[in-house]
């Protein structure tokens, strides 16, 4: 059965910048729907809550001497956080970001988002206000200057679902985006199925707004042994990706590494939140086993890499586990945090466990993972856009996933998604009702609905291990000191084989037995093209050319690379 809808915008995924988009579309005259894998109201990265949101303010920050250019510079090459991305990052997307994140506040305030208080604390910034005025809360990060706000952010996505609603946005909840449909070089609409019902949806739209989300969660092997003990929601599959490079889309491609510091984030074999990040601030501390200070606090500007000695001093002398430590806090700190916790991303879940078991941050440490350095890590892929979220595609704009844009977290993507849907908008009323190829929707149809027309195969979950394995060995070829396309004959042949190994992996039958393990079938598929472009692309040299974008794109089946020069607006401080 096949479900046919017309419309002006069609926003792929219903995440934090998905909703956005849809709702910025529909105020500037365009008829929206979205179409969503889970429900709008609790998917995506946001979904389970935020308690954290980098910010520029400038009757704030511009007394403090603090300028946009310094963000930029800041987040991007010169601050902590910056320094760890080697320069990958997209200082024109990450400015108008920077300069966007006071109006994406006041608008989310506008809709019942809480981010201002009667009180604020000591380790709150102090800050000028006119008398009588709530203030913010904010608290410093990792960025060179106090810049993140505390906030009531748990039940954001509903406040989002709501704005979509009254503006009469169409919501189509637990259907995945399968495709993008293109006729004469132009995106012109996309296929969907529901994950409940198994009906196929075919959207007709003279604009498509990719809003996925970046993070291909299911394509390694997962640290933990479970793909579902991860912070990233373990649905955000490559799905936009996939789709993208299907299309004809050009993507933007880093290839797995290795880390490259010590560092702590999870409770110990618990990935689903990140509570030893900045959320526990100000009552946490990272210990050893003698409870010698690590780190004070991740929050306050103390990276683990500066104290990495310290920490491999602490294995070597035997003084393991580390711990978060709270036990020194006072009652008022340690009520801040909790309250923190109970808005940030799973980190409320994490507090009813400890109920669970009686344990109580007042007098329990809890003990943490340490993630050991030159670990191979994975690689990312994601459509390329400029500054007004178009993609390579007429017709096809992206707000998540993306290149890099400053650090991945709701800033980034409330204003991307915001701007994605007002230039989706726009684009869409200049255009004539879309075309659509019949034969190219039945194609479609048949490649998405096979695994449950097919008598037997192999489950997702089979398929979905061996692409783990193949890509663990991909990683081992490119994450080395001497990556592909230098001097390593070896690693050729070991990426040959895995591509050989993909490309017969991509021709299993999968079997599915309802609409629910449809879905999971179709998402294998996609992490499959995925990791084929990626592997591809590991043989080129010019993907390690520092100071450049490697993207790629299917022309006609076959695979096009080149190097796009990263435009550095901001040059680092000490090279200006």
């Amino acid at each position: 059965m096949t479900k046919t809808i017309k419309i002006d915008v069609i926003v792929i995924g219903g995440g934090l910048s998905g909703c956005m988009a849809a709702i910025n579309a529909s105020d500037h005259g365009a008829n929206v729907a979205i179409m969503e894998k889970s429900h709008t109201e609790r998917s995506g990265a946001a979904g389970t809550g935020n308690d954290h949101f980098w910010f520029y303010d400038p009757e704030i920050h511009g007394p403090r001497g603090w300028t946009i250019p310094d963000m930029v510079r800041d987040i991007s090459t010169d601050g902590e956080y910056g320094k760890t991305k080697g320069g990958l990052m997209d200082q024109e997307l990450l400015e108008i970001v920077a300069a966007g994140t006071k109006a994406a506040v006041d608008r989310l305030e506008s809709w019942g988002v809480q981010f201002k208080y009667d009180k604020i604390y000591p380790w709150n910034l102090q800050y000028d206000a006119p008398e009588g005025e709530k203030k913010y809360r904010i608290v410093p990060q990792f960025q060179s200057e106090w810049d993140t706000l505390n906030y009531d952010g748990r039940d954001i996505k509903k406040r989002l679902t709501e704005q979509c609603r009254k503006r009469g946005v169409e919501i189509f909840n637990r259907v995945a985006g399968t495709g993008l449909l293109t006729k004469d070089g132009k995106v012109v609409g996309a296929t969907g199925v529901n994950m409940r019902t198994g009906e196929f949806h075919v959207f007709q739209a003279k604009a498509v707004v990719m809003a996925t989300g970046m993070d291909q969660v299911r394509l390694f092997k997962p640290h933990y042994g479970s793909w579902f003990n991860s912070q990233s929601p373990p649905y955000i599959t490559g799905d936009g990706e996939a789709m993208a490079i299907r299309a004809g889309a050009e993507v933007f491609i880093l290839q797995a590494g290795k880390s490259q510091h010590n560092g702590f984030q999870y409770w110990r074999n618990i990935m689903r939140s990140s509570p030893e990040a900045t959320t526990c601030y100000p009552a946490g501390r990272i210990v050893n086993a003698d409870r010698e200070v690590m780190i004070r606090h991740p929050a306050a500007r103390e990276p683990m890499r500066k104290y990495r000695q310290n920490v491999e001093d602490s294995v070597a002398e035997g003084k393991t586990p580390f711990y978060l430590d709270w036990t020194d806090a006072s009652e008022e700190e340690i009520q801040y945090a909790e309250w923190a916790y109970g808005n940030e991303g799973l980190c409320w879940a994490l507090r009813e466990i400890m109920k669970d078991l009686g344990l109580d941050f007042r007098t329990h440490m809890i003990e943490i993972e340490l993630e050991e350095p030159g670990r191979n890590g994975g690689g990312f892929l994601a459509p390329f856009i400029d500054i007004n979220c178009k993609t390579s595609l007429d017709g096809l704009f992206a707000c998540s996933p993306v290149q890099f844009v400053g650090e991945v977290a709701a800033p980034t993507y409330t204003v991307l998604g915001w701007r994605s849907g007002e230039k989706a908008a726009e684009f869409a009323m200049t255009q004539p009702e879309p075309v659509v190829e019949p034969d190219q929707v039945q194609s479609e149809e048949e490649r998405v609905l096979q695994p449950i027309n097919e008598e037997d195969g192999f489950t997702w979950q089979e398929v979905n291990i061996e692409l783990n394995q193949i890509m663990e060995e991909y990683k081992k070829y490119v994450a080395g000191f001497n990556p592909p396309g230098k001097k390593d004959k070896m690693s050729f042949t070991g990426l040959q084989n895995c591509l050989d190994m993909l490309a017969k992996l991509k021709e299993a039958k999968m079997k599915a037995n309802d609409p629910h393990e449809l879905v999971r079938c179709n998402e294998v598929m996609n992490l499959i093209d995925v990791g084929i472009l990626m592997v591809k692309a590991a043989f080129e040299e010019d993907q390690f050319k520092r100071g450049n974008w490697f993207l790629g794109k299917l022309e006609d089946g076959e695979p096009k690379f080149r190097a796009h020069p990263i435009k550095v607006k901001y040059p680092p401080k000490e090279v200006a």
